[in-house]
């Protein structure tokens, strides 16, 4: 048998700076599953060594199983005493493998429409259209359960354009909603509720300009050129403006505050620098101050990408529990992932299944009502359980302009 030639494509400093300590395990959602070393981000790390040094191939199967079935949550990253930057090796190792092994069949072939949606808005909002059509006529029973999204489309939600709503006083200048690919597809309800809330606290809120997608899903499909051009486009787009990018989806903002990472360039770090959450717009003060009553009890749900990436799992948290009314409840599972995963939920259903079935089980452990979660892909992973879920926006907006 041929022995696999060396590859230098991994940061070698990253690399040597995993010390194999093993912390990182039991943060890791993907090892709690199977108790794998190579589910887990040590045996990853040692699987990247392995293909540096030529042992292994990038496109081996055990290789190549052990990173597909990460989901690319980067709690490890938090809890890692070395500071190994894992999010960047996966993403690496990825790219790698779509370009050895990129999808084929079926599967393939679904990638492709979707990475092709995600570049044209037309055709993202068209297949929304059709969702909502297919919803209201009941015809999307006709797909496979794992593939009829658990959210509800409303056909009137997806014509309907966006509508500045009155700016408050004083005027704090403008703040740009970043809108995105799902988020405006499927979520336009949020992005209203956004600028509500923007408008309540003194912010000009503006849908313009508004490039289709920032990448995010494409950086992790390993689709490296894609998410390149994607984020200079969006970059681009918003160039000539000032004042904040309010991104309401975390998985969105996570990437969108890493361009800087991604593309090494000034003006790509001035851009991230602009990147910001509602939580870093709007203060908890404000909110018990001028809010009214909602009264609900909710279970308190931290994207992944909010809490591991841009690490306001806890500024988000209590925002939402300043609102007047509001009963919100910390589930006991140390906030670990739901499965979503952009689509990994359908390209991994084991992994996925597994991991908000443990979800599931700490939002019911805490008798609340409904959820709270900052992403869209949570939302809808968590709604396939039949929980109502909240996105902090829409509760604010419900709390500041009743």
């Amino acid at each position: 048998m041929t022995q696999p030639e060396p590859m230098s494509i991994f940061d070698a400093d990253q690399l040597a700076a995993c010390v194999q300590c093993g912390f990182c395990l039991s943060s890791c959602p993907t090892y709690e599953t199977t108790y794998l070393e190579e589910h887990g981000p040590r045996g990853r790390i040692l699987a990247m060594r392995l293909v540096e040094e030529g042992e292994l191939a990038i496109d081996d199967p055990d290789v190549v199983d052990s990173m597909e079935t990460c989901v690319q949550c980067r709690a490890c990253e938090v809890v890692c005493p070395s500071l190994v930057e894992f999010g960047s090796l996966m993403e690496t190792a990825r790219a790698a493998i779509n370009e050895q092994q990129p999808p084929a069949g079926a599967e393939g072939r679904a990638q492709e429409v979707l990475f092709l949606g995600l570049k044209h808005r037309w055709l993202l909002r068209a297949g929304t259209i059709l969702l909502a059509l297919a919803q209201t006529l009941r015809l999307d029973r006709v797909l496979p359960e794992r593939l009829r999204p658990a959210r509800r489309v409303r056909l009137g939600d997806t014509l309907k354009g966006y509508r500045l709503p009155p700016p408050g006083a004083p005027i704090r200048g403008d703040a740009f909603l970043f809108r995105g690919c799902v988020m405006d597809g499927m979520f336009r309800d949020v992005h209203r509720a956004t600028a509500q809330v923007l408008a309540a606290v003194g912010y000009r809120p503006r849908f313009e300009p508004a490039p289709p997608c920032c990448g995010a899903l494409s950086a992790h499909a390993g689709r490296e050129s894609e998410a390149h051009a994607m984020a200079e486009a969006t970059i681009a787009a918003y160039a000539g403006t000032t004042g904040p990018i309010l991104v309401n989806s975390a998985g969105c903002g996570g990437s969108m505050k890493e361009y800087g990472t991604l593309l090494g360039t000034e003006e790509a770090r001035a851009f991230s620098a602009r990147v910001k959450n509602l939580a870093e717009l709007v203060t908890p003060e404000e909110v018990a101050a001028r809010g009214s009553d909602v009264p609900l009890t909710l279970a308190y749900q931290a994207p992944c990408h909010l809490k591991n990436v841009q690490g306001l799992a806890e500024q988000s948290r209590a925002l939402v529990a300043a609102i007047p009314g509001l009963t919100l409840i910390e589930p006991d599972d140390e906030q670990q992932c739901c499965g979503s995963g952009g689509i990994y939920s359908y390209l991994q259903p084991a992994f996925g299944d597994a991991m908000l079935a443990r979800k599931d089980a700490s939002f019911q452990r805490t008798g609340a009502d409904g959820v709270v979660s900052a992403n869209p892909g949570c939302a809808m992973q968590i709604a396939r359980k039949g929980w109502e879920t909240h996105h902090p926006a829409q509760l604010l907006a419900r709390s500041l302009t009743p």
